[in-house]
Order: structure tokens, then C-alpha cells, then sequence
């Protein structure tokens, strides 16, 4: 089967890590022997808009470990509204290329990640091919762009409407897609997934020596970006409550780069927890695993997230998870068997539930055989292309 890629968050030479896991699932999809190919339109701005000068840098084409990648330029401009536009600037930028594509490579269907701007700009094109078109959708699509205004959310409604088959990431997104726009066949749900021969079962010993850490701490992980939307600010209040409480307080590593680094940094060192905060910044991805299997639990304490494939790579590595019951992190978290959910904001709740897995070695080590047993029958790669791999024979079919 030719499978034609469609995802503006796919990786470049410029920013090799964004939307690693587009390319994961490209790869699970490559090694069914399907052929796979990519369009990642990157963005195109006046020379005068200094934000966008990196995108001048990316090629029009490049291979990725055997994937064959276009990337198209799509006109960028400054705004926060700009969400229906972004779908027309989406449209504009794949329209020839794909038709170009098609006349060298006939693909039998488009995927496209998100639900807007790619999914509703692949809607259009594969009614003019006569190519069915698979959308993902992950969580700002369906959440956040709605929620700009009603032009914004008119456009979701028409993709859900106008995508052949439209698949989210959890039930929960899911039932969010559903409510902007009458669907042409039920919404799928297909989790993601972990990259088996990256994840998996580490000695925290081997993992804190490649990586400097202490040898002898209890250690609290995290990776992700150091923003609003992941609750940092709420971790690092849990661990000023946990250093009021016990000695020697836990040693948090956070990995990941964001605008909340300075004010994190500062409040951590009010707390007088600054030994017991580490930095490290931002780190390549075949550093992540190393990174979870250093801790004795794995943190996520976002304010919302679709299905966080941080979660599932923890999973994998045999870690418990304390993460908020947000969208769709419940339906991947088990409560008191893989780890446990807190509500956000709240860093009491979180502080507890960080306390009971570090002080209960025979309850984390339940959690880590749940969480290795379910990741790997659930959250893998293969399994994900397995799934999709049917929805596209549906649609052909």
C-alpha cells in the first residue's frame, strides 16, 4: 500500500525532535512493508520576521532514516487567530505538490496529523484525486482552536465533516471532535504508542551513571516542555511540600526547555529545595529513555494533554506514573495499578501520591510489571500501525 503522510509537525535538519512520534509510526508502518511517504509543509514568512528565519534553513526535500520527506512552504503570519487561516495557508501550500506526487507515486491514501489545519486541507485535496483521507486528531485541534472563536470552530466542524475517516488519539478527544461536526463514520480511537527497541526495562544504576545524577537518591523524573500547560509550576510547589516533610527530600530531574525555566528556577531556590532540582534542558530522544529509567517514578502534571506519549515510553521503561486525571491520561494511567492520577493544580494531591510510591518499594514494584505488561500489549508502534493499517484497507476496500 502507498501511504502519503501528511504532518506539518513531522522532523527536520532544523528541528530533528518535533513530532518524533509522526515519524515512529511512519517507521511501525515502513516495517509491515507498506511505502510511506511525507509531506511536512514548513512554514514561510517576510525576511523582516526574524521568529521564522529558521525555516528558511529547512530543504525542500530530505531523507529521514529511509523515509522519503517534501517539505513545502506554508505562508506564516504573526497572530494568535489565525486558526482558519492556517487551514486555507495549509491548503495552498500541499494542493500542487500533492497533485505532483500523485502523477510520479499514485498513494492510495492521505494521513494527516491533526485534525485542522492538515486534516481539513487533506480533505480537499483527496476529493479531487479521489483518495481517501485518514485524519489524527491529537488535542490543540480539537481543544484549543475551537476555543478561539467561532470561525475557528466552524472550520474544525467542516474537517470532522469532510475527513473520510477521522481517528483521535483518546476517547476523550474523541468525544471533543465529535461535538464541533457530524462525522462521515464513527470515530476511531487508536492510542500512541512506544518505540519497543528504545524503551524498555533499565537499571536506574546504568541510567543515573550515563547521566550524572546521584546514585543513591530517590529520583522523580520528568520530561517535557517547561510551560503553563504541563503544570510544572505545580510540581515544583509538591516538591517544596515533600521537603517539609521528609529528609532527604527527593531529587528532581526535569528535562525539557520552556518560559517558565527563569520562574521555576527562582521559586525552587524560595522553597530552598535548589540542590533538589536539576535542569538539565533539552534533550536529544534517544536520550528520553535513559532519562525515565533514572527515576523511581515518572511525573506528568499537566493541565491537559490528548494521550501523552511520554506516559506510554515511561510505561515501557517499567516506571510508575503520578500524572493529573486530564482528558486522556486517565484511559492510559491506571489508578493504583500503573500509578496514580491526581487532579491538577493542586500539588497536596500530587505530593501524596509521589510520596506513596517512593515510600512503598513493594507497591512500585507492582506498578512497574503492570506498567511493562500493558504497554506492551496496548502502546507500541506496531500495535498502532496494526490498527490503522485496517481502517485504510476499510476505506480502499
Amino acid at each position: 500500500m502507498r501511504i502519503l503522510m501528511l504532518s506539518h509537525m513531522y522532523p527536520s535538519p532544523v528541528n530533528p525532535t518535533a513530532g518524533i512520534f509522526v515519524h515512529e509510526q511512519v517507521q511501525a508502518l515502513q516495517r509491515r512493508g507498506h511505502d510511506v511517504r511525507v509531506v511536512s509543509p514548513k512554514g514561510w514568512a517576510p525576511p523582516f520576521l526574524a521568529r521564522w528565519a529558521n525555516y528558511r534553513r529547512v530543504p525542500g526535500t530530505d531523507e529521514i532514516e529511509g523515509v522519503k520527506v517534501l517539505y513545502p512552504r506554508k505562508l506564516t503570519l504573526p497572530g494568535a487567530r489565525l486558526g482558519a487561516f492556517n487551514s486555507d495557508a495549509m491548503l495552498w501550500s500541499i494542493r500542487r505538490p500533492l497533485r505532483r506526487v500523485y502523477e510520479r507515486w499514485p498513494f492510495d491514501v492521505i494521513h494527516a496529523h491533526m485534525v485542522v489545519p492538515d486534516g481539513w486541507a487533506a480533505a480537499a485535496v483527496g476529493a479531487e484525486l479521489d483518495v481517501p483521507v485518514v485524519a489524527t486528531g491529537h488535542r490543540a485541534d480539537v481543544l484549543d482552536v475551537p476555543a478561539r472563536g467561532a470561525r475557528e470552530a466552524a472550520r474544525v466542524g467542516e474537517a470532522v465533516e469532510a475527513i473520510d475517516q477521522v481517528v483521535t488519539v483518546s476517547a476523550a478527544i474523541g468525544e471533543a471532535a465529535g461535538r464541533h461536526g457530524r462525522p462521515r463514520r464513527p470515530i476511531r480511537v487508536i492510542p500512541n504508542g512506544a518505540d519497543a527497541e528504545v524503551f524498555f526495562p533499565r537499571e536506574a544504576t546504568d541510567a543515573r551513571a550515563r547521566l550524572g545524577l546521584p546514585p543513591d537518591e530517590q529520583i522523580i523524573s520528568f520530561v517535557g516542555k517547561l510551560v503553563p500547560r504541563k503544570g510544572v509550576d505545580t510540581l515544583i510547589e509538591a516538591m517544596g511540600l515533600l521537603a517539609a516533610r521528609q529528609a532527604p527530600t527527593p531529587f528532581l530531574a526535569m528535562a525539557g526547555i520552556g518560559e517558565m525555566k527563569d520562574a521555576l528556577v527562582a521559586r525552587a531556590a524560595e522553597l530552598g529545595i535548589a540542590d533538589r532540582v536539576h535542569f538539565r534542558g533539552k534533550i536529544p530522544h534517544d536520550e528520553v529513555a535513559w532519562w525515565m529509567a533514572a527515576g523511581d517514578v515518572f511525573v506528568l502534571p499537566s493541565l491537559s494533554e490528548g494521550l501523552p506519549t511520554v506516559v506510554c515510553e515511561a510505561m515501557a521503561c517499567g516506571r510508575p506514573v503520578v500524572a493529573t486525571a486530564v482528558d486522556g491520561t486517565p484511559e492510559i494511567v491506571r489508578d493504583g495499578e500503573t500509578g496514580f492520577l491526581v487532579p491538577p493544580r493542586e500539588p497536596r494531591p500530587l505530593a501524596d501520591a509521589l510520596a506513596r510510591v517512593l515510600d512503598d518499594p513493594e507497591l512500585a514494584a507492582r506498578m512497574r510489571s503492570r506498567a511493562v505488561q500493558i504497554s506492551a500489549e496496548t502502546y507500541t508502534w506496531d500495535a498502532n500501525a496494526a490498527a490503522y493499517i485496517s481502517i485504510y484497507e476499510e476505506l480502499l476496500g
